[in-house]
């Protein structure tokens, strides 16, 4: 049997993932594991920090809007 038909007979079977995936289990170490990862969840982050994230989307707006404005003189006006 090919490869491409014994994985085509796994998908296709039912109840037979559970026991194809519990090597994923036994290669992978403890830590790389999703069950055992602590969750940290969203950090509170400072006035200062929150200013400046802020201040960067702006630019990142602004600047867009500058190579925007760039690319359509060189288009339509020849440079």
């Amino acid at each position: 049997m090919s490869y491409k038909s014994s994985c085509m007979t796994e998908m296709e079977e039912p109840g037979t993932m559970d026991s194809s995936m519990s090597w994923v289990h036994e290669v992978l170490e403890a830590d790389q594991l999703t069950a055992s990862k602590m969750r940290y969840g969203r950090r509170k982050l400072s006035r200062g920090t929150l200013a400046l994230l802020w201040a960067l989307r702006v630019y990142v707006v602004f600047m867009l809007f500058i190579v925007g404005l760039a690319v359509w003189n060189a288009l339509h006006f020849g440079g």
